[in-house]
């Protein structure tokens, strides 16, 4: 589904992504984890044709990533304070010219798909909690029925147990929907939770060091995070992590 072929990036004559391959498959779901200024954002922002590579090839579904339906959801909610959370997600219908009664009726059921209850949508965001309002920053994603999902650290600013809750969620929503999923985090355990695969990338110029298979059996639930083998499978992915940092 989303290929690079010796893809790299550069600003102002620095460069942030060394050449890089890579091939994620229709309807996996990736985590990306690396440390601070590694370039996981950018990477992220290339797939979404939010920004265009210096050098290489990135194709989606062997299309460019700007002729794709996909869709990005920002560490911050980035509602807009003034719309309702209905409005907030009619958004991207309004944009994508899809603001018809068929289109619109889809709004409803993203709410609850998300956790939400019909009365939230007549809210403000000034109304919501953090958690709330990142629900409604996913609904207004999956609204348009994406094939591509990028999510970068949606939940980086949530509490812990709320965060997991969230993981919990967002895997039932991919089994569900079956888009493909590529999402960033610093929390290992996060990444392993959430993932079919987990990409490491090293410090800058940043360049995927290990590609770690993750193949847990549903259900992924609070119960796996306790086990043996959940620990170890963090423990290879923070081997990796150490030696891109280092």
């Amino acid at each position: 589904m989303i290929q690079l072929s010796a893809v790299a990036k550069t600003f102002a004559d620095q460069q942030v992504i060394a050449p890089t391959d890579l091939t994620i498959d229709r309807g996996q779901f990736v985590s990306l984890v690396g440390p601070s200024g590694c370039g996981k954002s950018t990477l992220l922002r290339l797939i979404a044709g939010l920004e265009e590579a210096t050098s290489g090839q990135l194709v989606i579904d062997q299309q460019p990533p700007a002729k794709m339906q996909t869709a990005f959801v920002f560490q911050d909610p980035t509602l807009l304070p003034w719309r309702t959370t209905h409005d907030n997600i009619r958004l991207p219908l309004e944009l994508l010219g899809q603001a018809d009664a068929q289109h619109l009726a889809k709004i409803p059921s993203a709410i609850r798909l998300v956790g939400l209850r019909d009365e939230d949508s007549r809210k403000l965001p000034r109304m919501l909690s953090g958690g709330m309002r990142m629900r409604v920053s996913l609904a207004r994603a999956l609204v348009t029925d994406p094939q591509v999902l990028l999510l970068d650290e949606p939940f980086a600013a949530l509490d812990d147990i709320l965060r997991q809750q969230l993981n919990e969620e967002l895997l039932a929503i991919w089994k569900q929907r079956g888009w493909t999923g590529v999402f960033i985090t610093h929390n290992v355990a996060e990444a392993v939770f959430l993932s079919q695969r987990v990409l490491v990338m090293s410090a800058r110029p940043g360049r995927i060091i290990a590609d770690v298979p993750i193949e847990f059996d549903a259900p992924r639930n609070a119960d796996l995070r306790a086990t043996a083998e959940f620990a170890a499978q963090c423990g290879v992915v923070s081997h990796h992590l150490r030696k891109g940092a280092a």
